[in-house]
Order: structure tokens, then sequence, then C-alpha cells
């Protein structure tokens, strides 16, 4: 699947789309202090204090920056450190959530769900702005750049292998989170995961593998990457791809007027026509006449604005990657964009935007370091390294390749031919269906833990309908604990301003139930 696999460049090179600017706003900030080295190995922290202004008053808080070491635990040995920056409300009160977050990839920095997201402060096309519906209102939160993004480095190459495949990056993951939690001393917060895109998988596998260890997760917040551990037959996701495309369609007035006068009614009709038509032609698509054929390819072609000679005739379904490059008769400059259905692919990058996240990681933050921030790309479109501020290599010597292009699927066996299949079509259910069940495995050790699934409409990768079917079909003392929301959004949902606030709003009300039912 390509947004996951190859092109998620698409997204992180982006124009910062449906964002509001106000006018950029001067941090209050401190100057910066020092937390000092505890052991060998260690780095100083760079704490700062601020405040920015909210609907319910001044927020002040505490920003941390820092890379943790990852030792190995028999020797101590340190094989990487890794880069976080943390927020912390002072004064809070007991019971206060400590959110976790990352973004997928699986090799990109936080710096998305950090600062267009989440984080106190919001990067616009003209610099910094207070970010008023910060999640740090209720939870205080800690940002996690994987190995080889952002600042976080290998302290040897030859340990770099450990850290590019999903058990490695699983298994550090959990080490930060233990170490942080440890150095900080925070193990009674009430402890929530989020991640995004790739993140989720990462999230569900960390929350199984803290859970397995007697460390209790309140909550995991699974943002557009849907419920990751319940395979389903490929004939279920072609036909949970379809409400998507719909919507796609009644967005561009693609659909005949009748369909296109009432789009909630039209959306009614084509979910009910998924499940009691397309969904059971294709589990069996051989037994159908040549005229059952033509009739499902021509209502399906009807309902996603498509032509009937797009849809393959035997099979009965149109891909994700050749739906986007076909929507509009494959038209190059109007391929829809694989993070967001209602743009096209190849948006112009934001001038300006490296140097206001180097600003604010080194000035604002405090964090003064030479390195280069490697948060842009795990993989780009040609497959050439590509960071946000690329450093040093040596020349001549061997090609620079980013660590997306030396990663590795391997929490099964089956995992890389899954990859290679959706590679081909864009489906990420190839891999969704080779994944352990991480999410149902935590709940079942963790029998207060929560899950949130967080969706946009526009994903093309990610579908509404499918995840509710899926969360209907687990045994009720899961499905009980698992809250779904669909918004009208893409794949990253914060770049859509209103729904940004709906997101959030949802989740400090996610986070806050969830801890008060973890109450004895």
């Amino acid at each position: 699947m390509r947004i996951w696999f190859v092109t998620l460049a698409t997204a992180l090179a982006a124009t910062l789309t449906g964002l509001a600017v106000p006018n950029v706003v001067k941090a209050q900030v401190s100057a910066p202090r020092i937390i000092a080295p505890l052991m060998s190995g260690d780095e100083p922290i760079v704490v700062t204090e601020h405040t920015i202004q909210t609907a319910e008053g001044p927020l002040e808080y505490e920003a941390r920056a820092g890379r943790l070491p990852i030792r190995v635990d028999e020797t101590g040995e340190v094989h990487a450190h890794v880069f976080f920056v943390a927020y912390v409300v002072k004064n809070r009160g007991q019971n206060r959530p400590l959110t976790i977050a990352w973004n997928g990839g699986p090799t990109i920095s936080s710096i998305y769900v950090h600062t267009e997201f989440l984080g106190p402060r919001r990067i616009t096309k003209s610099g910094f702005v207070d970010n008023p519906l910060t999640l740090l209102k209720t939870s205080d939160l800690v940002f996690y750049d994987p190995v080889e993004t952002g600042f976080s480095r290998v302290d040897k190459p030859q340990f770099a292998p450990e850290f590019f495949n999903m058990k490695g990056d699983v298994a550090t993951a959990a080490e930060f989170v233990r170490a942080y939690r440890a150095r900080f001393d925070v193990q009674a917060q009430p402890l929530f995961l989020l991640g995004e895109s790739y993140g989720v998988w990462r999230t569900a596998a960390v929350g199984e593998f803290l859970a397995q260890r007697g460390m209790n997760v309140a909550g995991l917040i699974l943002v557009s990457g849907g419920f990751p551990s319940v395979k389903m037959p490929m004939t279920f996701w072609n036909a949970m791809n379809v409400p998507n495309r719909t919507a796609t369609a009644l967005y561009y007035k693609r659909l005949a007027p009748a369909l296109q006068s009432d789009p909630q009614a039209t959306m009614t009709t084509v979910k009910a026509w998924v499940v009691s038509t397309y969904q059971p032609a294709l589990e069996h698509p051989d037994r159908l006449s040549e005229a059952q054929r033509e009739a499902i390819v021509g209502q399906l072609a009807a309902y996603t604005g498509v032509r009937p000679g797009q849809i393959d005739h035997r099979s009965l379904i149109m891909n994700t990657q050749d739906f986007l490059t076909g929507f509009f008769n494959g038209d190059k400059a109007r391929e829809l964009a694989e993070v967001d259905t209602r743009t096209f692919d190849e948006e112009p990058k934001t001038p300006g935007r490296d140097l206001y996240v180097s600003r604010y990681l080194r000035q604002e933050l405090g964090f003064a370091t030479d390195l280069g921030y490697a948060g842009e790309l795990g993989y780009s479109t040609n497959l050439e390294y590509r960071a946000l501020e690329a450093g040093y290599a040596p020349t001549p010597g061997p090609e620079r390749r980013s660590s997306g292009m030396q990663w590795v699927y391997n929490q099964t066996d089956a995992a890389a031919a899954a990859q290679r299949a959706g590679l081909v079509d864009g489906e990420v259910a190839h891999m969704f269906n080779v994944n352990p069940p991480w999410t149902q495995s935590a709940m079942m050790l963790e029998p207060r833990m929560k899950v949130l699934v967080a969706l946009g409409r526009y994903d093309p990768t990610n579908s509404c309908e499918a995840q509710q079917s899926i969360v209907a079909s687990l045994p009720p003392a899961l499905s009980s604990r698992v809250t779904l929301r669909c918004y009208e959004a893409g794949h990253m949902m914060y770049r859509d301003a209103s729904e940004r606030s709906r997101v959030l709003t949802d989740l400090a009300r996610f986070e806050a139930q969830a801890v008060d039912d973890d109450r004895p």
C-alpha cells in the first residue's frame, strides 16, 4: 500500500491546508534550565516555562526537550538515544492523564501530531501560534521520535538493524515509555498511547507489550489506522471501500443528479447496497451471469463516479490505487491525494516551514543542537533520502538511504508478502490480515482499558463502515469498551480546522471517561 509503504511523502510535503491562520503569537517563554544527567550515557534535558491563552484562561506549563538512552537491560550498553518533547502542567490534580503520542510512516517523527494537532503551539503558514484547543488542557503530553527520525540516533551503525523492523520498533517504543515514566516519576498518572497511521499498529502492539509486563495502560487512541488486529476477507475490505468513494464522488459532484441531490440519503442507500448486494457478489463472482456482472459494475460505477470500463468486470473491483489515479480519467494533474481525496497529489511544500520547526525546537524549547532534524520523510515518491534538515553524509560513500527504505515488516512471517501485495494495489488490508491480535490481547490483559478509533471519511485507506463492522464483531466484553468516531476529514484529520476542534474535544472526553471508569 503506497500511503504507508512508499508515498506517505505526499502527505508530509503537503501544504498545511485547512488551517485558519491568526496573527503569529510571540511565545511567552522562560530562560532554559537543565536537568543534569543521572548516569553514564544520559544527556542533559532542557526545561522551559511557557504560557498560552485558552478560552478557559492562561495555561501555564513546563516543556522538556531531550534524548533518553535506549539501554540493553542485561548490560546497560546504550544502543540509541531517543528524542522527545514533553509538556507538563504544574500543580496538576490527581489522576491527570499522561498521553504519549507518535506519528507513523513507519519511520517519521512526531512533528505532525505534535505541531499541527495536540501540542500547545501550532504551526501555520506564517509561523507558530498558540493552540487554545491543545490536549494539554486536560492531559500531560509526550511526543516520541523513533530512532533515526527527529534528533533520535543510533549510537553505532551496527545497531541500526535492530530498530528498523516492527518488532524492534515496538520494543524500543515500549522501553521509552517505561524509561520516561521512571525518569520523571509519573508511573501513577493514567497512561494513554496515541498513534496515527502506522503509529496505530505501534500503539496497539506497545499496549499489548506493556500489558504483558504488568504496566497498566488506561487507553489506546488509534488515529487513521482502524482497529488493526481483526482479520477479514479481502472481499470485505474491497466492499467497504465503496462508501468513502461515494463521499468523494459527492464532494466533486460526479454523481447523477438524483444521487447528488440528497447526499445523506445516497450514503444510506450505498451502505445498504454494499452489504446486501456488492459484498455477496464479490464472494462468488464466478457464479454470476454476464448480465448480473454488468449490473453490479454499472451500479458500482454510478455510486463511485467512475466509468464502468474502469472497473475489472471479472473481479468486480477497482482497487484503491486505480481509483485515486483514474477518478478524473487519468489526468495526472488531478490524481486524488492519498491522504485526503478532496485534494490532489504533489501539493507544494509550505515555504519557511522547516525554519519554523527548527526555531521552535532550538529557540523556543531551548534544545540547542547542530544535529539535523530528520523529521519530514521516511519514504519519498522517488525513493530518495529526504529529511527536514539533511545533515552530512560521507562523500564519496554509499548511497544514503532513509530509515523507511531499510524498514522490515516482521510482525508475522506473512508480513513481507502482504507488504508486496499492498504496494501493487494500494490496499493496506493485506497487512491488516497478517497482524497479530494486539488490541484484543491488550484489552483482555487490562480489563479496564478503553480504545478510541478515529477515522476520516475522505481517507482512501480506512473505511468508517469497515471499522464499525469490525468493532461490532468483537465479543461484547471488548466492543463495549471501544469508541469509534468518523470525521469529515482525511487521513491527517487535524488539517481540517473544524474537524480538529471536534477531534480534540472527543479525545479529552474519552480520556476523562476512561480515567473515571478506571477508579475503583
